[in-house]
């Protein structure tokens, strides 16, 4: 059986091994932005369509967030690109929020 992405399956366990299930899909780029900007909420990046997962930085939190604005799954702009970009909010069980963001190939 072929193992399913964070973003279709609903649940996944970040690289330091806790999990997390999802609360919301799909996510408005809006809403992405607004939690990108949050140092409080974690961001995880799924690269090669979410299965492989890593830690987004600080440092890197800016131009992930142009990257992800330019190219967000069905906007106008993502159709410039062989890559897109979906946001979804995960949570765990002491109610902490995690935003993970998909990539598309």
């Amino acid at each position: 059986m072929a193992k399913l992405s964070p973003g279709s399956s609903g649940e996944l366990t970040d690289p330091d091994g806790r999990t997390w299930q999802v609360r919301r899909r799909k996510l408005d780029p809006r809403t992405v932005r607004s939690l990108m900007r949050r140092r409080d909420v974690p961001v995880l990046l799924g690269e090669s369509g979410g299965f492989d997962l890593r830690w987004v930085t600080d440092e890197e939190r800016g131009a992930l967030s142009e990257l992800v604005r330019r190219n967000y799954a069905f906007t106008d702009g993502s159709a410039a690109s062989d890559i897109a970009y979906m946001g979804y909010e995960f949570g765990d069980e002491t109610g902490q929020r995690l935003l993970y963001i998909e990539e598309w190939c």
